[in-house]
């Protein structure tokens, strides 16, 4: 019997995975990733200069270390590290809002001069979590709180509770008490909350696929944000705004403060007020307020990002 030898050099190494996954027109990478700060949350990790995004994703199962680029003149994601599954491609749709339509916000910010940066920019896509369950956890580490606090948590929580470096699923959070969450994690009072999601995850008793149903009204949804543990008005306003519904804005104390600073010199003006002036946007409300907040801390943010 002869064996046949492979065609493949002896010295040769494996050929790594990539998977390539298609953009909708005028897709921008870049602005995609940096107009949300989710970029420097653990897992991520952005490198600027070689404009590729890595992080580890739990994939059939296990951890694979993938990194993402699109090169110059293509339209499609590549992914290299991971083999091109339906599950890959449901998890960077998601982190990356590839299905949804930008069509009319951006003809909206092209009628006024103000907002005319938001085309040549790419701005509108926000950068997300590869499941809805990173998503919430993030959202909560957010209140009330400063920013380096929130990436330190989550930097505490994937060390903690991840596999091989990747965000938690809710079985991994769920094996810890609420207790240990705080102290190790230096989540305060959002453990409780963290811990609760988790749980109920894990347990049945909270399915995240009947809440997020994208058959419901936007107000509707809304209020089935708000049913989560440790998601008020703004978490559930920022969530809708990961599922591309940007109806809502919640009026928090940021949000006084950047429109009274930005638009009224400061001085003190009625909620309803400030509210009138994103009325024109419609369903793009929060896009609107967030791409005037954005252009205005991206690079103080980006300054941390080494």
């Amino acid at each position: 019997m002869v064996r046949q030898r492979s065609a493949k050099p002896s010295f040769a190494g494996s050929i790594p995975a990539v998977a390539s996954i298609s953009t909708p027109p005028a897709f921008n990478f870049t602005s995609t990733v940096e107009s949300h700060g989710w970029y420097l949350l653990a897992p991520f990790r952005w490198s600027r200069p070689e404009k590729t995004l890595r992080r580890v994703e739990i994939l059939g199962g296990k951890p694979k270390a993938i990194a993402i680029s699109m090169p110059p003149r293509s339209a499609a994601l590549h992914v290299e590290g991971a083999e091109d599954t339906p599950e890959l491609r449901a998890r960077i749709t998601r982190m990356f809002q590839l299905g949804v339509d930008m069509t009319e916000f951006v003809a909206v910010a092209r009628a006024s001069a103000d907002y005319a940066w938001v085309e040549k920019a790419g701005f509108g896509r926000l950068l997300c979590g590869s499941t809805l369950f990173e998503d919430i956890v993030k959202i909560i580490t957010t209140t009330n709180t400063t920013w380096r606090q929130t990436m330190r948590m989550v930097e505490l929580l994937v060390e903690k509770c991840g596999r091989g470096g990747a965000f938690p699923e809710p079985n991994d959070v769920a094996r810890f008490t609420a207790s240990v969450l705080q102290r190790d994690c230096r989540l305060g009072y959002r453990a409780k909350s963290i811990h609760a999601l988790a749980r109920g995850i894990a347990g049945g008793s909270i399915d995240l696929q009947a809440i997020a149903d994208p058959s419901q009204t936007t107000e509707d949804l809304f209020e089935s944000y708000r049913k989560l543990p440790g998601i008020g008005p703004y978490g559930a306003a920022h969530l809708l705004a990961m599922d591309g519904r940007h109806d809502f804005i919640a009026v928090d104390s940021e949000f006084r403060r950047f429109v009274r600073t930005t638009h009224y010199k400061g001085r003190r003006v009625s909620d309803k007020t400030m509210l009138r002036r994103y009325k024109k946007w419609g369903r793009w409300k929060y896009l609107a307020y967030w791409s005037e907040l954005w252009k205005s801390v991206a690079g103080r943010l980006q300054s941390t990002d080494k």
